[in-house]
C-alpha cells in the first residue's frame, strides 16, 4: 500500500482486481490487532494524523487524514489513477465518511467529499517519507508479537511504471518484515547516492530492531553496516 500512495499519478486506468491481488491481505491488516486492546494501539486515522499537513489552515474543508485514508480504500478497492480514486470517494457512502472522520453535511453531501483536484494537489505536495513513516508504523503496530526473533529484509527495488523528469526510473530502498511480507519502512534512493548510503537511514525508521535479524544482498555486506546493526 505504501508504493501504491507513492505511485499513484504515474499508473495507469482501474483494473478490476486478480484472483492473486495482494488487496486481500491488505484488507486482513486493517483488522484489530489480535493481542492488544482496543484503543491501545494507535488506529490508521491516528497515524495519518501524524503526517505534517502542507496546506495552509485557513479554508481547509477535509482534514489530511480523511483524505489519505479515502485514497488508501480506493487504492484497496482497485484505484489505480487519481481520477478513479476521486470516482471511488464520489460514490463512497456517507456512513463511511463518517468514519473516516468527514464531516457529512445532509444537505450538501457532496461538500462533504474530497474533489479530485483537492486530492491530486494535496498528494502533490505531501511528505512521501512522512507517509511512508506513517503507514510503516501502522503495519508494524498490528505485527503479532512474540518472544521468537523477527526477520527484516533489505532490499532495492525500481519502481515500474513511474519515472522522474529526463525518464529516470525511482529506485526505493525497503525493510520487508519476513513472515508477513509487509513493507514497515523505504526510502527514495536519490539520484546521487546508492543503497549503501541509504540503508541506515532506512533502518533509523524503525523504532526497535532488538530480537531482529536483518537480510539483504551482497551489496550490504559492509563493515559499517554490521556495526550499526550491532548498537541498535
Amino acid at each position: 500500500m505504501i508504493m501504491e500512495f507513492s505511485t499513484l499519478c504515474d499508473l495507469g486506468k482501474p483494473v478490476p482486481a486478480a484472483e492473486s491481488s495482494p488487496i486481500p491481505p491488505s484488507f486482513d491488516q486493517l483488522n484489530p490487532h489480535p493481542e492488544v486492546a482496543v484503543g491501545e494501539v494507535p488506529g490508521l486515522l491516528e497515524r495519518l494524523a501524524e503526517v505534517p499537513d502542507p496546506r495552509d489552515r485557513r479554508g481547509v474543508r477535509h482534514t489530511l487524514g480523511t483524505v489519505l485514508a479515502l485514497t488508501a480504500c480506493a487504492v484497496l478497492a482497485g484505484a489505480r489513477s487519481l481520477l478513479a480514486v476521486a470516482e471511488w470517494v464520489a460514490d463512497a457512502p456517507l456512513e463511511l465518511l463518517e468514519q473516516l472522520g468527514a464531516t457529512v453535511d445532509p444537505l450538501a453531501p457532496h461538500r462533504s467529499r474530497p474533489a479530485e483536484s483537492t486530492i491530486r494537489r494535496l498528494l502533490a505536495r505531501i511528505d512521501a517519507d512522512a507517509l511512508d513513516r506513517a503507514i510503516g508504523t501502522w503495519l508494524a503496530d498490528r505485527r503479532p508479537q512474540g518472544d521468537c526473533l523477527r526477520a527484516l529484509a533489505v532490499d532495492g527495488k525500481s519502481l515500474r511504471g513511474a519515472a522522474r523528469a529526463k525518464g529516470r526510473k525511482i529506485h526505493l530502498l525497503a525493510a520487508c518484515d519476513h513472515a508477513g511480507g509487509l513493507v514497515l519502512a523505504q526510502l527514495d534512493v536519490g539520484e546521487k547516492t546508492n543503497e549503501i548510503t541509504c540503508f541506515r537511514p532506512l533502518l533509523d525508521t524503525l523504532p526497535d530492531l532488538e530480537n531482529t535479524v536483518v537480510t539483504s544482498d551482497a551489496l550490504h555486506t559492509q563493515h559499517d553496516h554490521a556495526a550499526y546493526l550491532l548498537d541498535r
